[in-house]
């Protein structure tokens, strides 16, 4: 059933397997040193997927900030309504909750008390965090590091479960229709069907989030496609040991983060047919057995996590039990999705991170995306809880032909010229 959903879930985007010309991946072993049976491609993109004309939400969920204001007195709506009072409605509402943002260098942390011994200059742990955040009046545990660890921050996103009056009426999504694949081979009540009808799938997060702007927004595969993300931390999918590029039952695929960041070609399209040297982090790096049938690869499930970095955000995707499903064009680039169980804590980390000013602007509800995620988590539950600790989810991703060499060859090479 995995199977069938994923590929009606990819035909029904317009996206058909293709088969892969030999003549085009001779090239893509080349530059490895002439190993045979060795591509690798980097991911330009990894984004939520949409389950094609079926899935809309009738409105989106209007975030915190229009939420808070639906709060106030008609006498003080009127006071901060229209677009040019944004920022003032945004000041009212820190000051109504309270938030405070506590910085830990520069010449703002003047004002700033520190427990005995701490060092300004030294990155703070989250304990340390808390710490500060109590001698300065936040409630207790409250306050987490943000912006770069540089700042303790107390607020809706860093704190939601302080704020649950900001989650009421969060609109989640409750169409019937949604992308991905049945991950726990059962078929529940609260299951979508797939495009193409097929039942039993499981995409709870987008349940949880797939009425907020922001997501659906940025998912819309005609955006998502021209977007590069996470381009200075970067993943590619390696593949050793393939015979054939249409038909191969035992192919070693290796998923891993990189150290160099994406580049543009002239056109501004990701450069393809670049060299990336792997993290040394183990953490970051998984090797999973694979196959290739009608030039579809698919692969066992794995635990992955993948680098996120994106302008002030840094938060790793923990994704358990993930499976891999790809098809290569033959203009070498590769497009497929990533089905798995996504963390919660990982996941909201991304949330907690876009800080209460950018979740204003992007119209995002941190309390309700925090709890809907808490409330619709299926997956990997913790014995002593009780609760369950991942979320089924499903994204697309799109990239390029790469070469991937060992640091040690870089340096031989440059060594050499």
């Amino acid at each position: 059933m995995h199977k069938e959903g994923a590929t009606a879930h990819r035909m029904a985007k317009g996206i058909v397997p293709l088969p892969i010309l030999a003549v085009l991946l001779m090239g893509a072993d080349a530059p490895t040193g002439g190993e045979a049976g060795v591509h690798a491609f980097v991911l330009t993109n990894l984004y939520l997927a949409q389950g094609g004309e079926k899935d809309s939400c009738p409105s989106m969920d209007i975030g915190d900030l229009d939420r808070f204001y639906a709060m106030l007195s008609p006498a003080e709506q009127a006071e901060y309504a229209g677009k040019e009072k944004r920022q003032a409605l945004e000041r009212r509402m820190n000051e109504y909750f309270k938030f405070r943002r506590l910085y830990l260098r520069g010449d703002n942390a003047s004002s700033v008390i520190f427990p005995p011994g701490f060092d300004p200059k030294a990155e703070p742990t989250q304990a340390q965090a808390a710490a500060i955040g109590a001698l300065n009046g936040l409630p207790k545990g409250a306050g987490r590091l943000a912006f770069q660890k540089r700042e303790v921050v107390y607020s809706a996103c860093s704190n939601p479960y302080d704020f649950p009056m900001l989650a009421k009426g969060f609109r989640t999504y409750e169409g019937k229709v949604a992308a991905g694949i049945n991950l726990d081979d059962k078929v529940g009540k609260g299951d979508f069907a797939g495009p193409d009808g097929s039942r039993g799938i499981d995409n709870r997060l987008w349940r949880a989030i797939g009425c907020v702007s922001a997501f659906r927004e940025s998912s819309k595969p005609e955006i998502a496609r021209k977007t590069m993300m996470s381009a200075r931390a970067p993943t590619v999918i390696q593949l050793r040991g393939v015979d054939n590029m249409q038909d191969d039952p035992d192919v070693s695929v290796t998923i891993q983060a990189v150290n160099e960041p994406l580049a543009r070609d002239g056109r501004g399209s990701t450069l393809a047919r670049a060299t990336f040297t792997p993290v040394a982090d183990p953490r970051l790096r998984a090797t999973v057995a694979g196959r290739i049938v009608n030039g579809v690869l698919t692969t066992d499930p794995i635990d992955l996590t993948l680098n996120y970095k994106e302008q002030i955000i840094d938060a790793p995707r923990h994704i358990r039990g993930a499976r891999l499903r790809a098809t290569f064009t033959p203009d070498g680039s590769v497009e497929g999705s990533l089905y798995g169980y996504y963390t919660l804590d990982s996941f909201y980390d991304s949330i907690e991170q876009m800080t209460q000013n950018g979740a204003n602007l992007s119209r995002v509800s941190c309390p309700g995306v925090r709890l809907a995620i808490d409330r619709f988590a299926d997956g990997y539950r913790d014995p002593k809880s009780g609760r369950y600790s991942a979320i089924s989810s499903a994204y697309d991703f799109v990239g390029v032909r790469a070469f991937l060499v060992a640091p040690q060859q870089v340096a031989q090479a440059g060594a050499s010229q």
